[in-house]
């Protein structure tokens, strides 16, 4: 069975998108998360048993968001470290 592959409706198979690709395709996006009530909220549960801290922002079009950091109350900075880092990779929107 032969079939014909189906093409996105914007930009050409096997070549980068432009700027106003780009845009065109952000229009059409609506937001499927918030990273206020689904990160920031869920750490914010974390203050009453971890410190928490702000160390950067990231800002990207209109926004500004904020990067955490989480480490236990009793830090010993003598002791071996684990970096662990989260986050959704993709277009946001």
């Amino acid at each position: 069975m032969n079939t014909v592959p189906a093409t996105y409706p914007i930009g050409a198979p096997g070549k980068p998108w432009c700027a106003e690709e780009r845009a065109e395709w952000l229009l059409q996006q609506t937001r499927q998360r918030s990273y206020e009530s689904d990160v920031l909220s869920a750490l914010e549960r974390l203050r009453s048993r971890f410190d928490v801290q702000e160390y950067g922002r990231l800002e990207y079009g209109p926004d500004v968001y904020p990067l955490m950091a989480v480490r236990s109350r009793d830090w010993r900075a003598d002791r071996p470290v684990v970096l662990v880092t989260g986050g959704v990779h993709g277009y946001e929107t």
